[in-house]
């Protein structure tokens, strides 16, 4: 069983430029030469190579058989953190986290929690009143309104408006 790699972009920039005299590589060349087994780790060295083309490390070129990569020569755009500087960072961002979430949590102890009788009476409190039903007048039938003097006029719906118009 062979042991366990770590395909970061910086094992993979390293292997790269170790064997700089082979080049060019394709992906299948360069995951072996990482010792890329799993899927997951085929994944994060082609994660890596795509960074490294995207710098400007490392060329990538179409051939018949499928797109192959050398070296540039020009150095990566910004400084890489070995793997032991990346951790105590992760480690000064974790703890950085840890103590903001404390603070948050001592400042929701402050608050107390309302009960729900407490919450449901604030809900009550904040609801209006129902309004006084206002007493509207009788209605009156054709014959009453025509009796007090006012004029009926009948409109057509389009259905009959259409009959009369065939």
């Amino acid at each position: 069983m062979t042991s366990k790699t770590n395909p970061t972009p910086a094992a993979v920039r390293a292997w790269l430029t170790a064997n700089a005299i082979d080049a060019p590589w394709t992906m299948v060349a360069i995951c072996e030469g990482c010792a890329a087994e799993t899927i997951d780790q085929r994944r994060a060295v082609r994660d890596a190579v795509r960074y490294c083309v995207g710098a400007g490390f490392i060329a990538r070129t179409e051939t018949k058989i499928g797109p192959v990569y050398e070296l540039t020569g020009q150095g990566m755009p910004r400084v890489v953190l070995t793997d032991a500087e990346r951790k105590e960072r992760q480690r000064e961002r974790d703890a950085g986290r840890a103590r903001s979430g404390r603070r948050q949590q001592q400042q929701e102890v402050a608050v107390p929690k309302r009960s729900r009788a407490a919450r449901v009476g604030m809900q009550a409190a904040n609801t209006p009143a129902p309004s006084a039903v206002k007493a509207t007048p009788p209605v009156e039938t054709i014959e009453q309104f025509l009796a007090r003097g006012g004029r009926v006029q009948r409109l057509m719906a389009h259905w009959e408006q259409m009959e009369r118009a065939a």
